[in-house]
Formats: structure tokens, sequence, C-alpha cells
């Protein structure tokens, strides 16, 4: 024992003699991509260094390269990337998991065997990472879909502010009511009017109808149904038979976010949203969806952008060991306080009294209750075969000013079923 003291000893003494210092010593570098959108605050940018070098002082010998890019075709960056043998070791997106039938994607199963992490995510975030049973992705955060309504506009109007247990026909009689385009003033922003309003939004789970089945592959039987095609018919009308909806102009400045105007009485939000909300200055509250029916519970819309770790990657304990951190409580607690993120599991949410928040309980409550994955996100072929086929029904109704919904329904499900179809008949068997 003393002679392996008085080695070591030596060793430590003598290092700086033969000019060896810890610049010398190996270093592990992990690449991190990440995006930049237009709805991110200054803050989101400076989370991500925050982040990185706190794990780089809790891992000495790692470091962290991180990359910071436009979400405008930030996917195809990463696979362009991988295909060139030269991907990322670690990025976010928000891939269906059937992606990883792909096989870029390292299996995190045998990590998380060995961890604890996961305890604390909401199971709606967890689900996102699994398919077939083994888990492809780590939450990078956790979001519901609410209701935000402009006090300033209700005030002027002398309407009452709208309160959980209203219904979808409240919410249209509503925005009815509001809308005064004389003075560009609206009902509703730019999700509502169209297939957005039966994907991204709490709507799409509250309006009688789903649009695919749960594993994402068939949409006949399903977009099709007398349910979806009255789903749909209900978010068109407000642009052509209720014209609550803003225009499309405004839509140039604002995207969807039409609420950012500050002339919009109500729109879906989620949590990505709301810090560029609090900086609007806009004069807001949030209130949860409404439900199909009066008689009928609201079902929560929840999101979560996912972790992934390159299949391909030279460094997959340090790379594990970063998303380990990211998806954990410090970091959680860090993107929490920096008011950028919110956290992945409820315990956070708590510790910061966000459950009886006024505006992030409204969220907290749809989280915990969340049992449904979004429609988009349940398969990897919904942007190139569903998503399109819906846009072409939005278009011929609003700008063809087509009206037979049910035919256009119906050619739009065969379309997207045969998209489907011919897309997963190119995976290899049994993906």
């Amino acid at each position: 024992m003393k002679k392996t003291f008085v080695f070591v000893l030596l060793l430590v003494l003598l290092i700086p003699a033969l000019g060896i210092t810890a610049q010398d010593q190996p270093v592990t570098i992990i690449n991190w991509w990440a995006t930049e959108r237009g709805r991110d605050t200054a803050a989101t940018r400076e989370l991500h260094f925050q982040m990185a070098r706190a794990f780089e002082a809790a891992n000495p010998g790692t470091q962290v390269a991180i990359s910071l890019y436009p979400s405008r075709g930030f996917a195809t960056r990463v696979l362009t990337a991988i295909a060139a043998g030269e991907g990322p070791d670690v990025w976010y997106h928000y891939y269906a998991p059937d992606i990883a039938a792909q096989g870029f994607l390292e299996d995190l199963t045998p990590y998380l065997e060995a961890s604890d992490v996961d305890a604390g995510w909401f199971e709606s975030a967890a689900r996102r990472g699994v398919y077939q049973g083994r888990t492809y992705g780590a939450p990078r955060d956790a979001v519901a879909g609410f209701i935000a309504y402009n006090k300033d506009i209700f005030d002027a109007a002398g309407m009452a502010y709208p309160e959980a247990g209203w219904t979808v026909e409240d919410f249209r009689q509503t925005a009815i009511a509001l809308t005064d385009v004389d003075n560009g003033i609206y009902g509703v922003g730019g999700i509502e009017g169209g297939e957005g309003c039966l994907m991204w939004s709490p709507f799409s789970f509250n309006l009688g109808a789903e649009l695919t089945s749960e594993d994402g592959r068939t949409v006949t039987g399903y977009m099709d149904t007398p349910e979806a095609i009255a789903a749909m018919g209900w978010c068109l009308g407000l642009v052509t038979e209720d014209q609550v909806a803003t225009p499309a102009s405004m839509g140039e400045q604002f995207g969807e976010q039409t609420f950012m105007s500050g002339d919009v009485a109500l729109q879906t939000v989620s949590d990505w949203e709301i810090p560029a909300l609090l900086e609007s200055g806009i004069n807001f509250g949030v209130v949860a969806p409404p439900s199909f029916t009066a008689d009928s519970a609201v079902v929560p819309w929840a999101d979560s952008y996912m972790y992934y770790m390159w299949s391909g990657s030279d460094n997959k304990d340090a790379a594990w060991k970063l998303i380990e951190y990211l998806t954990g409580p410090e970091a959680q607690r860090m993107a929490a306080e920096a008011g950028v993120w919110t956290p992945n599991g409820p315990a956070i949410w708590e510790e910061l009294g966000w459950n009886t928040d006024p505006i992030k309980s409204v969220s907290y409550d749809q989280l915990v209750n969340s049992t449904l994955t979004p429609n988009y996100l349940r398969s990897q072929f919904f942007f190139d075969c569903v998503y399109p086929a819906l846009g072409d029904v939005r278009t011929r109704w609003i700008e063809g000013g087509e009206r037979d919904l049910e035919a256009m329904m119906t050619e739009a499900t065969a379309t997207a079923q045969a998209c489907l179809d011919d897309s997963y008949s190119a995976l290899p068997e049994g993906s």
C-alpha cells in the first residue's frame, strides 16, 4: 500500500518536471448539434453553452462542441452528414419513433437499463422515443397544447374570459363574437383554419375523430370517416363560412402564431411559444383546450423534442453521459429557470410551483393526463404522405372554392394510404 502511494506521489511530482500538462491528456470531444427557430429567445442560444460547460465541469476530459443550425432543413443536414460518415454524436429533433428502422439511431435501451434518469420523465415524453419496445430517443422537454386568449380584446368587447369546461362550439361562437375585420381583429389564429388544426393542436384530438391508426401506417377508415370529414370541415369553416381566421398576409409576417400580432382573440399555443409570448408584451391568459362536447373529457395533446445518438458515433459512452445529463434534473432545472424549455418530468414543475402557476398549471394538467401520441409522430412518412394530402384539401377548399369535402377527403385518404404503403414496403422486412 505504501509503495503504491509513493509511486503515485512521485508520478504526480514528475509530471510537471517532464513538461506534461493537463492539456496533453486525452480529450474526448462530443459533437452536439442543435437548432434555432424563429420562436426561440436569445436565452435559448445561451442555454446550450451553459449546459455544455456545466457538463464539462462535471466530466473532466470531455468537451462538448456545439453547432447551432436553422431548424429549416436541419433533418436533411443531419442525414447528409451521417451518410458522409461525419454525423453528430448527439442531436435533438422530433422524429417519429419508427425512424429507428432506418438504422442510424443508437438503441438507448442498454444505457437506460443502467440508469434511473428515465424514472423522472412524463409518460408522454418517454413513449416518444420507443419503437418495438426499445428506446431510441430521450426527451429534451415536455410540452402540451392549450388556448391563449388576448385579454385586451375580450375586455374591449365586454366578454368574460374563457374557462375550463368549454366546448369546441363555445370556442367557435366566441371567435365569431370577437371578430371585427373592419378594425383588424380576428377570432382565431393561423393554426386553426386548415390542416394544422387536425395536427399541431389539441383540436386534433377534440373534434371527435382520428386521422391515423395508432402506429400511423393506416389512414383508410380514419381520415375518410364522416367524423374526420366533419372535423376538417369545422377547421376549414373558420376561414370560409365563419370568416374568423387571420388572413394569409398576417401569416407571412408571424407564421402560424398570428396571435403574436396582438390582433387575435384566441389561438392554440404550446409551452414552446410561451417564452416569446411573455416577451411580446401582449396581455394574455391561457385556458385548457375545449372538449368535443359538454359530456366528453378533454383529450390532451403533448409533444417533446428528443435527443438522439448516432449509431456510428465513436464516443458512445461519452455521448450517453451527455444525453443522460441533458435529460436529468440538473440540466432540466437549468432550462426551466432560464425560461427556455419546460421540464421533461413532473418533479421540477412541482418544485418550481408550476403545477399551480396561472399559465404553466394549464399545461401541467394536460401533461400528467396525456395518453395519445400526436398523429404526425406516429409514422416516419406522415410528412411525406399524409400532410401533403390534407394540404391539398385545404388548398382546393379555400383557394379553389370546391365544396365536396367528402369526395376530397376520400381522394386524399386514398393518395395518402398508397404513399404510406409504398414507403413501408420499401423498408427491410420486419421494420
